[in-house]
């Protein structure tokens, strides 16, 4: 009974020994944050004679050996990962010793199924006696078997019948192809949604789904073909989800930081705009809106504390510094004069697609220059 307690503990610490993993963000591996830790994880895997299994990005794989062994020189494994974190996982070289037999299985059930066609060759013994004698001696066995076929239907076994008889199988191989070609494999979502939690979250499960509507200014969606997840960091740890309902990425709420990686820079409401690189519209045209109009009252409750916006200013007159504001049909230019914020109704046409304005978020632009038309 000891025997079996003390192999259990055995175990369970074996088991626990080789879960560790070590999440670092990109933004740390680039900046250099987590050279310590790489180090540190290389020392203590050199000493106690484990294995360091790391997924990242294949360009960054020599510059994280490099890391790893300044620590102690650590048996390494690199694999290459989908996005820009690393994972680092610590992997007991003991408990991979005892993986042969599943090969020696694997190859004895691969080989078994090579004896089975001996019975269906000589099934067939009749087969070349009822042919007539090949006219090409040196065909291929499989080409002799389909043209025995047509000649014993033949009424004679002359040589124009011969000379028929492949017409029909020739004629028929393109339909039979067609019929034989697979269709297009559906994408196993299951399957690219555990790569994604392996590594996004070093194999920890999402919590759930999260609507477009509750996006919030700070997450993070990764792309990987149908499946979007949103990443999230709630307090010292980053949370997954999967992103449920249409959301259009080209949207000027979504900033690219990379390939099939996009940051929220505002909430998602109703229709929005998008980016500059996909608006193809033309200029928008603004003029301040009449005293009872809605757009009116939403502009000056959210921008000027529910106060009345009095003056106006022209395209022409924007400078350097001015963020504006836009709705439909109006829009509202805030500048800074001295110690005070200044609010005006802009009036004119407003091409945002030009260099001189920089979109920051849905419906607001950055004044770059003073050239702005």
């Amino acid at each position: 009974m000891l025997k079996k307690l003390v192999l259990a503990t055995a175990l369970v610490a074996a088991q626990a020994s080789a879960q560790q993993n070590t999440d670092i963000t990109g933004a740390d591996f680039s900046s250099g944050k987590a050279d310590a830790t790489l180090a540190a994880l290389g020392r203590k895997a050199a000493a106690s004679g484990q294995r360091l299994v790391v997924t990242a990005p294949s360009d960054w794989h020599a510059k994280i050996a490099a890391k790893i062994r300044a620590g102690g020189k650590a048996d390494l494994v690199l694999r290459d990962g989908f996005y820009e974190t690393v994972l680092v996982r610590v992997e007991d070289k003991a408990a991979e010793a005892a993986k042969p037999e599943p090969e020696k299985e694997k190859k004895a059930v691969a080989h078994a199924p090579e004896r089975a066609p001996e019975p269906v060759a000589a099934a067939h013994p009749l087969a070349p006696a009822s042919a007539t004698p090949p006219l090409r001696p040196a065909a291929p066995p499989q080409t002799a078997t389909v043209a025995a076929a047509p000649a014993a239907e033949a009424p004679a076994p002359t040589p124009s019948a011969h000379a028929a008889a492949p017409a029909p199988v020739a004629a028929a191989r393109p339909a039979a192809a067609a019929q034989a070609a697979p269709a297009k494999p559906a994408v196993d979502v299951a399957a690219v949604q555990r790569r994604m939690e392996e590594s996004l979250l070093g194999g920890r499960s999402a919590e759930g789904t999260l609507p477009v509507a509750s996006l919030q200014p700070g997450d993070t969606i990764y792309v990987d073909g149908p499946v979007r997840a949103v990443v999230r960091r709630e307090g010292l740890k980053p949370v997954l989800y999967w992103l449920d309902g249409d959301l259009d990425l080209r949207r000027s709420e979504l900033k690219v930081l990379a390939d099939n990686r996009y940051q929220v820079l505002a909430s998602i409401r109703g229709e929005g705009t998008l980016r500059r690189e996909f608006d193809a519209s033309p200029a928008l045209e603004f003029a301040e809106p009449a005293a009872d109009a809605p757009e009116r009252e939403a502009l000056e409750r959210n921008l000027n504390d529910g106060r009345a916006i009095a003056d106006r200013l022209r395209t022409a007159q924007l400078r350097t510094g001015d963020v504006v504001y836009t709705g439909k049909g109006a829009a509202v230019v805030v500048r800074r004069e001295g110690t005070r914020l200044s609010r005006y109704w802009l009036v004119g046409s407003l091409d945002v697609r030009q260099p001189g304005l920089q979109a920051d978020g849905a419906n607001k632009y950055k004044v770059l220059n003073d050239t702005v038309r």
